[in-house]
């Protein structure tokens, strides 16, 4: 299960196998994308820009922090943009192990969660601390 959910990691850093989307799509890296953002007539700026650098994924660009164009346009308050900055520190499997201990202990990453509405700052600490406060 965990080496899927690494798979699923879109480019901006979100898990794509804990969608609500769920086995329906497998992200915006599979051909069957159902992602809102992947499939409007922009297209999802973080994909577009990785494939341009050639890039798996934001974490991977020296940019990332400064970043606030597409799904990131929440700045200091995105917690998808949070997770990318974590799988670049961290790496995919420690991203994917704190995140699956996390949600073993109740926090999840769906949308209007336990994650939203924080800095990046406190998504990462919720993230890497096994003792942050489940509410």
């Amino acid at each position: 299960m965990k080496t899927d959910l690494a798979k699923s990691i879109a480019y901006c850093g979100l898990i794509c196998g804990l969608c609500f989307q769920g086995s329906g799509c497998q992200g915006c890296k599979s051909t069957n994308s159902r992602c809102d953002v992947d499939l409007s007539d922009e297209g999802c700026f973080q994909k577009n820009c990785c494939l341009k650098k050639g890039f798996d994924g934001c974490w991977q660009c020296a940019e990332l922090s400064a970043c606030e164009r597409g799904i990131y346009s929440l700045g200091n308050f995105s917690k998808i943009k949070a997770f990318a900055i974590c799988i670049g520190e961290d790496g995919k499997d420690a991203f994917i192990a704190n995140i699956s201990r996390n949600e073993e202990r109740g926090l999840s990453v769906e949308k209007g969660k336990d994650y939203d509405g924080k800095s990046i700052q406190a998504v990462l600490k919720m993230i890497r601390n096994p003792d942050y406060p489940v509410l």
